[in-house]
């Protein structure tokens, strides 16, 4: 890999099997032409990884917080705008292995491949150094995030533009998805609708975070009216 040892002090771990950071990198697009592992396991077991530390973080920080609130605050921490500030920390972008298909000028066609490579990256330290080294490397990526989490707004997208629709009398917003098809990034494509008009659009590689995305643009246009 061409300039490893960069990108893992920006990390903050380094790698004893330099082989698991690169399949985290690898996307599938990437691993058919190249007959390599891609990072789909990786960031299933990163994803785990993640949402343990986090959790483990706010329920000793804030003991008297309800589970209730404990969910929406992990929720915003995990979600992929969070993953995304971590990918641009790391400045993972430019290291990131991906097939002709998702290349553009900007490095690659969709930002959930730097998302996802970000749990990647977490589940290969997992798996390369243990509990301990994944819940470092957690925290300190996570910790100009986790600053004042307590006190922001950790409703998700979604509810957020149901109670400015609702406050302002337009009813229920509506989303339209399409599924383009397994192995296809992102694989999901979401609109939302307020009032029968389009507000706001977003993809991903599940339903919920392509409705997601919608749901935050629509809301960020909604709220500047």
């Amino acid at each position: 890999m061409n300039n490893a040892e960069s990108l893992e002090k920006r990390v903050a771990y380094s790698f004893s099997d330099r082989s698991l950071l690169e399949r985290a990198l690898t996307h599938r697009s990437a691993s058919i032409a190249m007959q390599v592992q891609h990072m789909e396991r990786l960031e299933f077991l990163g994803d785990a990884v993640l949402g343990l530390v986090i959790s483990e973080f706010l329920h000793d920080t804030f003991p008297e917080k309800a589970e209730g609130d404990l969910s929406r605050m992990r929720s915003a921490l995990v979600r992929r705008e969070s993953l995304l500030e971590v990918a641009a920390a790391w400045r993972l972008i430019p290291h990131l292995i991906v097939g002709d298909s998702e290349k553009s000028k900007q490095g690659i066609k969709s930002p959930s491949i730097a998302a996802n490579a970000v749990e990647a990256v977490i589940g290969a330290v997992f798996e390369d150094g243990g509990w301990e080294s994944a819940r470092r490397v957690v925290k300190a990526a996570w910790k100009p995030l986790i600053v004042g989490i307590g006190r922001v707004d950790t409703r998700d997208a979604k509810s957020r533009l149901q109670e400015l629709t609702q406050a302002r009398g337009w009813g229920l917003p509506e989303y339209e998805l399409k599924d383009n098809g397994v192995g296809v990034t992102p694989r999901f494509e979401a609109v939302c609708l307020v009032q029968g008009k389009v507000s706001g659009s977003g993809s991903g590689g599940r339903k919920k975070l392509a409705e997601i995305e919608a749901a935050e643009q629509a809301w960020s246009s909604l709220n500047d009216e």
